[in-house]
């Protein structure tokens, strides 16, 4: 958890942590400990890992490694090693050379490969020519800083100077939300180099990159053959469909459609790191998209739904109706609920700025008397009064409070959000009655005007356990059960993800409803949490992306005349609920990477409500049969950093046939 802490060893350390930390260099690291770090700070820094593979791939050697300080090798006492380019090593006793640890790297990368000086520090060499230079500093960066700094902080060591310093630091980096510069436009990020379009381009044949020929047999052969034809630098565009030259954080691609890395002087070409190839190659040959769930990192919160393996327990599931204690029960009104019109900018904005200065949230009157972690009422409540840097269960710190939604990370670096699940079913007319139970758990009754009934019960985290319906003449529907025959799930041997929607442009209704009815190849079910958490069952069904609905940058509003796009998905869906009234559609967000983590992660959450909301609102769609799942900057489209369109999308998957309750049914 990034966080800024007003405490002087913290900003004396910061101070410190802001400068070169050089230690011994040419000392070796067992091969076993090498192995382990290489492989968790690859993961933690892609860019900077892909970059020092691309080195290793031309022929970077120990012997090739140079001194930080430039001094000739052997490098002096402090003195660490970096390869030429700039990328902090650190060199096992085999002589394997792996990334040196995040806080010692000077410089960061793009998906490029490009190397600039890292945001907040000065360079401690100049490997590419230019003057050491100071980024400046932002507030994710200084948050990192100062966390890290409190954590290493060793004795009160902090002088006037320093503490002087550090505040003048923060107030450049924690501008006014208004002052606030805007991002440059991916046009604005263009490179300025003259490229030579007739340059031929070659197969570069190192080991490091037969090596990643190996790995990815199907990709290479295609690069191959293109290759074979005379490919040429002109020849390529853009992971992002833009042409040359690619804007700042775009993979160049072959015309098929290959992530390469190019040396635009000699034409060599290789392939990209698996992580940023976004198609995929079948045995015949053919080239195709890849799931954004495809080879992605086991979080936390993947691992805990792989590994369940017993029911939930929760006072709330075996309580009779009344048994609890009751919180409210409020009519709800058109002023007393969110449209999918309504924005949240402001609550966001005074999120991110108690994020980076560390003050406490504003709190209404009906919060004064409520705790600051009891997560369930805040959200329920609105009250907007769970604390940035709270420590809940499972070891997670809140990063990110808004009344609505609250960011969690985890000590892997996993970022979870978590709201009311009940808010999209509080439609004007209805009535909401929550009773609450002394282990943490509730069970929410929304009663519809035409009499019928949806019952959710939810555990101490808001996590929905079951949800039911009941019409008005008293027949029960089943929607949603994760307490029956929980299994754990093998992620290893789960069939490949389902083939990807290839279609450009708004699908026609007949095509939106085939897309959407296609059934998974897999034999068994699986639990709301495991289809949410685990990346490799939720891609069993592909996702239909919705192209017709855009956001504003940082909105999660939907205009009237935005909302009638989407007549062709709601009446799909709801054909297909009066159908089969247990179907469930799970509606996604996703974001690019500009912007802060927890921001993105929470502002994608409340843009799948927003269409889940007006789906509601103007075709009628139950909401009970939608769950809404914003995954911010996780899964990424075109797999690239940066401010890139085609990653700001919202998705509908229909998960029937995914959930284990349809086959309890």
């Amino acid at each position: 958890m990034r966080r800024i802490i007003h405490n002087t060893t913290a900003i004396a350390a910061t101070i410190a942590l802001l400068m070169p930390q050089l230690a011994l260099a040419e000392m070796r690291l067992p091969n076993d400990r090498a192995s382990k770090e290489a492989e968790k700070r690859s993961t933690k820094m892609p860019n900077l890992a892909s970059a020092l593979q691309d080195e290793l791939a031309a022929g970077l050697t120990v012997d090739s490694l140079i001194c930080a300080n430039g001094d000739a090798r052997p490098c002096g006492d402090k003195v660490r090693l970096m390869t030429p380019r700039g990328v902090m090593v650190e060199v096992a006793e085999d002589d394997t050379i792996i990334l040196a640890p995040e806080r010692q790297q000077v410089n960061e990368a793009d998906a490029e490969g490009k190397l600039t000086p890292r945001d907040g520090a000065r360079a401690a060499a100049n490997p590419v020519g230019a003057e050491p230079v100071v980024a400046e500093a932002t507030t994710e960066s200084v948050a990192g800083a100062l966390a890290e700094a409190l954590r290493q902080a060793q004795g009160d060591d902090a002088t006037e100077a320093a503490v002087k310093a550090a505040e003048t630091l923060l107030q450049e980096a924690v501008p006014k939300p208004e002052q606030r510069p805007r991002q440059r436009s991916a046009e604005s990020a263009k490179p300025a180099v003259a490229l030579d379009p007739s340059l031929p381009l070659r197969l570069l044949e190192s080991d490091q990159a037969r090596q990643r020929y190996d790995e990815m047999p199907r990709l290479a052969r295609v690069l191959r053959a293109e290759i074979g034809q005379g490919l040429t630098l002109g020849d390529l565009s853009c992971q992002n469909g833009d042409a040359l030259p690619c804007p700042k954080g775009v993979t160049m691609v072959t015309p098929r459609g290959i992530a390469v890395a190019v040396n635009t002087e000699t034409g060599n070409v290789a392939l990209r790191q698996l992580s940023q190839q976004t198609n995929t190659v079948t045995a015949e040959g053919d080239v195709l998209p890849r799931a954004p769930e495809s080879d992605t990192i086991a979080t936390a919160a993947a691992k805990e739904a792989a590994a369940a393996a017993t029911s939930p327990v929760a006072a709330a599931l075996e309580a009779a109706m009344g048994q609890g204690h009751m919180v409210e029960e409020e009519k709800v009104t058109e002023e007393n609920t969110r449209s999918s019109a309504e924005d949240f900018e402001a609550s966001l904005r005074a999120a991110l700025q108690q994020a980076a200065t560390g003050e406490a949230p504003q709190r209404n009157a009906a919060a004064e008397n409520e705790d600051d972690n009891d997560l369930a009422k805040a959200l329920i409540l609105g009250l907007g009064a769970v604390a940035v840097g709270s420590m809940l269960n499972n070891n997670r710190q809140v990063a990110l409070a808004t009344p609505d939604r609250v960011v969690v990370e985890r000590a892997d670096g996993s970022q979870e959000v978590i709201k009311d699940e009940v808010a999209l079913l509080r439609q004007p007319g209805s009535t909401v009655a929550t009773e609450n139970f002394d282990d943490g758990s509730s069970r929410t009754i929304v009663t519809r005007e035409d009499g019928s009934k949806v019952v959710t019960i939810r555990d101490t985290d808001l996590r929905v356990l079951r949800r039911t319906l009941i019409a008005a003449d008293g027949k029960s529907t089943m929607l949603i059960d994760d307490t029956a025959d929980v299994k754990p799930v093998d992620v290893a041997s789960l069939p490949e993800p389902a083939p990807v929607q290839t279609t450009t442009g708004t699908l026609s209704e007949d095509e939106l409803r085939a897309a959407l009815q296609r059934e998974s190849d897999i034999d068994r079910r699986f639990t709301l949490g495991q289809i949410r958490n685990i990346p490799e069952v939720r891609a069993l069904v592909a996702p239909v992306n919705i192209d017709a609905i855009t956001f504003d940058t940082g909105s999660a509003a939907i205009n009237p005349n935005q909302a009638q796009q989407l007549a062709s998905l709601g009446r799909v869906i709801q054909d297909a609920v009066a159908k089969n009234p247990r179907e469930v559609f799970m509606i996604e967000g996703h974001t690019d990477t500009v912007g802060a983590g927890a921001m993105n992660l929470a502002l994608s959450d409340r843009r799948a409500e927003s269409v889940a909301l007006a789906l509601s609102e103007y075709f009628d769609v139950p909401p009970e049969n939608m769950v809404v799942q914003g995954y911010g900057e996780q899964f990424l489209k075109v797999r690239a950093e940066g401010d890139i369109r085609a990653n700001r999308r919202a998705s509908v998957r229909r998960i029937t046939d995914l959930l284990q309750t349809a086959q309890a049914n």
